[in-house]
């Protein structure tokens, strides 16, 4: 069971009828945060020799993991802080400034915790009844990974990709379409643990390259019905009896968006992009010997990105907390509001891009070195807003289809 010294309690505050207190910060939030503050240097100092290698320091990992932060929102009967999707964003946005990649992966098995929340008792008691620190990491079938319908279960054979934090994962989530009779395929999150698949280092992305977001491969491995969350019934809120777990944030189903699992990062990027700028412009000056700092022209393109940073952040909370009050009243969420949800991530995205390109002349000729923290940023961002979830195309198109009364074309709305 929980092992109570090596697992730090959470401090959940709890309403009168059972559910999470509202989203102002705690003093477990605030510790958190404190703590993801700290690790911004520290992250940085590595970021350079991570990209190098294609994957984050075990030091990184241990730091995120021994902080509790990979457990934000986690049920609180595993040690779990069941944090408010605004805390998660806010410590990824943190993060982010220090190193992308972590980030990235922090984000990503923070949110990968909270779906496994929201399957059966006993999938959580498998993954944490022993070690609640357990990581899980997620991919997609990009690669043609497929599954059947067996008797008790499904049966999984090929190659998932982009399972970002594989390298400190226990476990994996895998997405899977699983067959209909009658119908198109119904996603799934399909959990498996790592004896069960083999790692393919495939991962070679000039951005996010830290993330060693590579492949696994499965040849016709048993997943059992148990371990398998329909992703629909979730939406309906079908699973929470099943999952025991009613606070707020477990009523914001798998792939709505709501945790921000991309956008959070996305921010904190931006961010470091424009820390690295600043940190620049204090200590040069221009062929003439004027100090940059005090060029109009510099100080337009500083405020400018600092205001659609700004913004982007500003419209993620909006949704953390309209997401919050659905979950904290009970209700489930809708079509509309899940693709307005996804829709703000990418615009989101939309607009750290436009900030981290107003500012990239700023870093001058000398600044164009392969370990440059505003360029290797650059890529990152570049690379992040890739990410289907983040593809203002896509989730733009998505949310307007609802708008204007048509069935919506991604599947996992």
């Amino acid at each position: 069971m929980i092992d109570a010294v090596s697992c730090v309690p959470a401090a959940v505050v709890m309403m009168a009828d059972g559910t999470a207190a509202s989203p102002a910060k705690d003093s477990a939030e605030q510790r958190l945060l404190d703590a993801a503050k700290s690790l911004i240097e520290p992250f940085r100092a590595r970021a350079a020799e991570a990209e190098k290698r294609r994957r984050i320091d075990r030091e990184t990992h241990e730091q995120l993991r021994d902080a509790g932060l990979y457990r934000v929102q986690m049920p609180a009967r595993y040690n779990g802080y069941e944090m408010h999707h605004r805390g998660m964003l806010d410590i990824a946005a943190e993060i982010g400034r220090g190193c992308g990649s972590a980030a990235w992966i922090f984000s990503n098995i923070a949110a990968q915790n909270g779906i496994v929340a929201m399957a059966s008792k006993e999938v959580q008691d498998e993954v944490w009844g022993d070690d609640c620190d357990a990581c899980t990491a997620s991919s997609f079938p990009a690669r043609g990974g497929k599954v059947r319908r067996t008797d008790g279960g499904l049966i999984a054979d090929g190659i998932w990709s982009f399972a970002s934090g594989v390298d400190w994962a226990e476990w994996n989530n895998m997405q899977v379409f699983v067959p209909q009779e009658n119908g198109p395929p119904r996603h799934h999150m399909a959990l498996v643990p790592k004896s069960d698949y083999t790692v393919i280092d495939d991962w070679f992305s000039p951005g996010l390259a830290a993330t060693g977001s590579r492949s696994i491969a499965l040849e016709n491995v048993f997943i059992p019905d148990h371990r398998t969350l329909d992703t629909g019934a979730a939406r309906e809120g079908r699973t929470i009896e099943a999952s025991q777990n009613f606070g707020p944030i477990f009523r914001m189903p798998p792939m709505c968006g709501a945790n921000k699992i991309f956008s959070g990062p996305v921010i904190g990027i931006a961010r470091g992009a424009r820390d690295a700028i600043l940190h620049d412009l204090g200590d040069r000056t221009s062929v003439g010997g004027v100090p940059m700092a005090t060029l109009p022209s510099a100080q337009m393109r500083v405020s400018e990105a600092g205001a659609l940073i700004d913004a982007a952040w500003a419209l993620l909370q909006r949704d953390c907390d309209v997401a919050f009050d659905i979950g904290r009243g009970g209700r489930l969420t809708t079509v509309a509001n899940r693709a307005g949800w996804r829709r703000n991530n990418a615009y989101a995205g939309v607009m750290c891009i436009r900030a981290v390109d107003l500012l990239y002349p700023l870093i001058g000729a000398r600044g164009l070195v392969a370990d440059n923290d505003f360029l290797r940023a650059h890529r990152d961002l570049h690379a992040a807003t890739m990410q289907i979830n983040m593809s203002w195309d896509r989730q733009a198109g998505a949310a307007a289809q609802v708008e204007l009364g048509l069935e919506p074309s991604d599947p996992r709305l």
